[in-house]
């Protein structure tokens, strides 16, 4: 895609985010292609993280572990492949067609929303604060109404409501794998880091 055709999508996806899934969807990129682009954006977001961290040094008492890049990286890398799974397999359940594809070029595409949200919040925090703050805040209601759109879309759903159920689906899911994660090596990671 040329600089424009970039800015016009960037655009639409506020304004009519089901287009941009059409079309995003309709590029049937590769799978491989798609879990690349999924790795890049959790590093560009680990580089604005570690950018900001520099820049505004965060509170006292946050676990050093967690302040380190790799780390962080590890939690984005494994917070985006379970919500592509989480998203695909909630759609299913709730009577979706959409292929696995479907759902990571939409949460690829979200991702990179974020990452430009991210570096404009970032820019904005050392001049204006407040505005950085107003421009999250925004962000955010339009996140979840831009996921809604794509989310319907990339399991045909031809429903928002469903949509959203696949979403808060997602979700719970979610919820109990990393709980299940939690049980099975939380003590083991925990404990560790403790006793150093």
């Amino acid at each position: 895609m040329n600089r424009s055709l970039w800015a016009e999508m960037i655009v639409m996806s506020v304004r009519d985010p089901a287009e941009v899934a059409r079309r995003l969807i309709a590029l049937h990129l590769p799978r491989e292609v798609l879990w690349t682009g999924l790795a890049l954006a959790a590093v560009a977001n680990t580089l604005l993280f570690s950018l900001s961290g520099m820049l505004m040094p965060g509170p006292a008492g946050f676990p050093p572990m967690f302040q380190t890049p790799f780390v962080y990286l590890g939690m984005v890398s494994g917070g985006l492949v379970l919500t592509v799974l989480m998203i695909h397999w909630a759609g299913r359940i709730l009577g979706g067609t959409g292929r696995l594809e479907d759902v990571l070029v939409t949460v690829l595409w979200m991702q990179l929303l974020r990452v430009l949200v991210q570096a404009a919040a970032l820019l904005l925090s050392l001049t204006i604060p407040l505005l950085a703050m107003l421009l999250v805040l925004v962000a955010t209601v339009l996140g979840l109404f831009i996921t809604l759109h794509f989310i319907d879309q990339a399991h045909r759903l031809n429903s928002l409501p469903r949509a959203g159920g696949a979403l808060i689906l997602s979700i719970l899911m979610m919820a109990v794998a990393l709980s299940v994660l939690l049980a099975l090596f939380g003590g083991v990671f925990f404990g560790g880091v403790a006793n150093v």
